[in-house]
């Protein structure tokens, strides 16, 4: 268990220090190049399981992934529906030419996760596009720790005071103790993230103004997105009879088994803070 434990902290430093970096570059392209080798990275994880032989079909399903982070720099967004539409086009090419080795169920897969996984990370680029240089950080950092804080919260508090399943078929250690205590800890530290904002920027001599109103709306359902992101993660890894996706993460698995919590609460917080801004710089 401390070996364990060691391991998480480790990752977690490292994964924190390279956050950290993509923060210093964060007008830059430096985001879009990570929302790609993540997207990469976490689409190889799941389709590993499938056993695809067909090498065209992941390559196809490859560069798909890595183009979506960049649409936005090309100034091609609005041909991502074609760009889509080709993609499935080629999938179904490549499922007729070899369909006594791929099965439909593979393609299907392949074109869904290649398309769910890139476009809800590439919502931290259309976050930071909409917004100032502030408010891009802010929403960043909030939209990540809506899932990661979840999680965390959820972890320590289910170990030391769990008892009851929350949903024992899928995520056997997962409690109703842990989801409770993962929701508390995210609405409180959303609110203390907010103040140490607040705080720094005016350090910096830049005043900026936080809705906690809406900020503590925000928290629980980001918090309930980061468990169903988890969940679904599970069940695919339960379907294949694996443990974790990866193991480039000690003590957290994969990249996939890291991100699976973001995948929906990032979609969602770009689009709340769409309708409903929670920061405004003076």
């Amino acid at each position: 268990m401390v070996k364990y434990m060691k391991q998480r902290v480790i990752s977690s430093v490292v994964g924190l220090s390279v956050l950290a970096v993509v923060l210093l570059f964060y007008t830059t392209i430096v985001l879009n190049i990570a929302v790609a080798i993540i997207s990469l990275l976490a689409v190889y994880e799941v389709l590993k399981p499938l056993n695809i032989k067909n090498k065209a079909l992941k390559f196809v399903c490859f560069v798909f992934v890595a183009l979506i982070p960049f649409l936005n720099i090309t100034g091609i967004f609005s041909l991502l529906p074609i760009i889509s539409f080709l993609f499935i086009i080629l999938l179904f090419i490549i499922l007729i030419f070899d369909h006594q080795a791929i099965t439909i169920e593979q393609t299907s897969l392949c074109f869904f996760m290649s398309l769910i996984i890139p476009l809800s990370l590439s919502s931290e680029i259309y976050m930071r596009d909409s917004n100032d240089f502030l408010s891009g950080i802010f929403y960043l950092l909030i939209s990540l720790g809506g899932a990661w804080l979840t999680d965390t919260g959820a972890y320590f508090i289910g170990v030391k005071f769990g008892k009851h399943k929350f949903s024992p078929t899928i995520s056997p250690n997962k409690t109703i103790e842990g989801v409770v205590g993962g929701i508390t800890v995210n609405l409180v530290l959303y609110v203390l993230i907010g103040m140490l904002f607040t705080y720094v920027c005016s350090l910096f001599g830049m005043t900026v103004d936080i809705n906690y109103l809406l900020l503590i709306i925000a928290a629980p359902i980001c918090s309930a997105f980061a468990i169903l992101g988890d969940l679904s993660a599970s069940l695919v890894k339960r379907h294949y009879k694996i443990k974790d996706f990866g193991h480039i993460m000690p003590g957290h698995g994969g990249v996939l088994d890291r991100f699976d919590s973001v995948f929906f609460v990032v979609p969602f917080f770009s689009i709340f803070v769409n309708y409903f801004p929670i920061i405004t710089v003076a």
